[in-house]
């Protein structure tokens, strides 16, 4: 797929568990030794705060100060521990709930400023007008020039019935054109995508877990069934993970009886808790492929390695992620949060998957997305019910190994730095029109080639005739067209055609299939082995 793996280092967590925390102040001298050692260190830390502060060249504010401190000392703990001021933790909770109120557009930063790409039905934005391509210039009347797209969000978003100011510049427009927007609800469902991607075949996008991904899911199936859907594709490529109560959601709806989902263990060695699906549980079963890639983290680890450890469903893709620990949420003061590593969760067959990020940080949160070679599991070996082999540790290997597409460097700087499918593509809707899944073809590629020529876009004549650059360019017209003239659905139904992770789930399913069939005929009589680690 080739998207850029620096838009999922957000930090994401699992497991979360909202706690009230209250501050105790003990007195000094009623303290043990541990308690005076602690005492001493917030004492120093105070003062080098309180140092910061006054002498600094550029003095910063005691929030900037505290929030500074807090999210660098929290680093020293593992990768996921961290600090929310009052923006990120009602983001955070806004996604969890699975709505927030906005206007109801999807905008990404393009080197021209914060763009829409599409807008949501029935939402303010597709109401009011505003069209695929608009570029926001100003929100409630301050410049949006250089402003990231998450700060933008932050200020789209608000309370329900509040009116935000936006002015956008429109192609074909000599001025700004200034609408008036009354927020209101937007779904932010964590099922992106629901549709039949052949006649028996369904296909389903988790993009996120929240509070409404159980029951999100739970519909998808069930309308995909209505459809004459007989086997499944879940694709949860970039979905970095999200709540642990979702994941056993989903999990409850794809596995047997009384099958383990996950096993958490904390600091102590007796705290120790096992999720298993209710015994007297049933399921419709049906041929499933599980896609993963390096964005794939947490939760969507854990309801992966559910399914091959039990053998429910075939993994294709890419290694995931690999993240093992669970973060418990903690409010502070009821607008800020601290999500602090509790545990480490273990997938049914018993392995931890969390990868080392014991040689730093920042190599940690920037893994290679598409490696050259495919990872090879170096963890210790596992089986599942079946008896396959499957390893611990550095994330969950795909039962098949297949690499995503991979733009060109010619074609992704196009796609990336000049953004020239996607005003190509608003301008050919503009003036010609597009179908739905329209291919490109030649008349189109020569008018692509002249407005590169009029837009100053480099491009030698071996460039431009090289089969691959051809054919990706061709792809990626497409794509954007279909995302411009009928909405982001379209130009994904369009590129799953073309995508070879996609392809190989479809050519693997009759042995998906077969798996199935083997685990319900072996486990007919007699209950699931306890998963062991598999001798040497």
């Amino acid at each position: 797929m080739g998207r850029n793996m620096a838009r999922w280092l957000k930090k994401y967590w699992i497991g979360a568990v909202i706690v009230a925390t209250t501050a105790v102040y003990v007195p000094l001298a009623g303290r043990t030794g541990d308690d005076r050692a602690s005492q001493k260190s917030l004492d120093t830390l105070t003062e080098i705060m309180g140092l910061v502060q006054k002498e600094s060249v550029d003095p910063p504010t005691p929030k900037q100060v505290a929030h500074a401190f807090i999210s660098e000392g929290l680093r020293t703990l593992d990768p996921h521990s961290y600090y929310m001021d009052e923006a990120e933790f009602r983001a955070m909770r806004d996604e969890q709930r699975g709505s927030f109120f906005g206007i109801g557009s999807i905008i990404v930063q393009q080197p021209d400023g914060i763009v829409i790409v599409s807008t949501v039905r029935g939402g303010p934005s597709e109401k009011m007008g505003l069209r695929a391509g608009d570029i926001i210039k100003e929100i409630d009347g301050k410049s949006t020039e250089n402003w990231t797209s998450a700060a933008a969000v932050q200020k789209l978003r608000g309370d329900k019935g509040t009116v935000v100011e936006v002015a956008v510049q429109r192609m074909g427009f000599p001025g700004l054109i200034r609408f008036s927007l009354t927020r209101s609800e937007i779904p932010s469902n964590s099922v992106y995508y629901s549709f039949m991607l052949n006649p028996t075949t369904g296909f389903i996008t988790i993009k996120d877990f929240g509070e409404t991904t159980s029951e999100e899911f739970e519909r998808a199936v069930r309308n995909l069934k209505s459809q004459g859907m007989q086997s499944l594709i879940l694709d949860l490529r970039y979905n970095g993970g999200g709540m642990l109560d979702a994941a056993l959601g989903i999990c409850r709806q794809l596995l047997g009886p009384n099958e383990l989902i996950v096993t958490q263990r904390g600091r102590d060695p007796k705290d120790v808790v096992e999720t298993r699906t209710p015994k007297g549980s049933g399921s419709d079963p049906f041929p499933m492929v599980v896609l993963i890639n390096r964005g794939s983290a947490s939760a969507s680890e854990i309801v992966t390695g559910a399914v091959q450890d039990h053998d429910r469903g075939l993994v294709v893709g890419q290694t995931s992620w690999g993240k093992g620990l669970v973060q418990a949420v903690m409010a502070i003061n009821r607008t800020r949060g601290l999500a602090l590593t509790t545990a480490r969760y273990y997938t049914p067959s018993g392995r931890c998957i969390q990868r080392d990020y014991m040689h730093g940080i920042d190599d940690y949160l920037l893994p290679e997305e598409d490696p050259k070679e495919p990872i090879q599991p170096q963890g210790p070996k596992f089986k599942t019910d079946l008896g396959r082999v499957v390893y611990g540790g550095g994330g969950i290997t795909p039962d098949f190994v297949v690499n995503g597409g991979k733009l060109t460097t010619f074609v992704g700087d196009l796609r990336f730095q000049h953004s020239a499918f996607f005003k190509f593509a608003v301008l050919e809707k503009e003036k010609y029109g597009i179908k739905p899944q329209q291919d490109v073809n030649d008349a189109i590629m020569a008018r692509f080639k002249t407005w590169m020529a009029e837009q100053k876009i480099e491009c030698t004549e071996a460039e431009w005739k090289d089969p691959q650059n051809q054919a990706d360019m061709r792809d990626q017209l497409a794509i954007e067209m279909q995302n411009v003239a009928y909405g982001v659905e379209a130009g994904f139904r369009y590129t799953c055609g073309r995508d070879p992770q996609v392809r190989k789930a479809l050519e693997v399913m009759p042995e998906a299939d077969a798996l199935l069939k083997r685990k319900m005929l072996t486990f007919q009589q007699a209950p699931p082995p306890k998963s062991q680690v598999a001798r040497q």
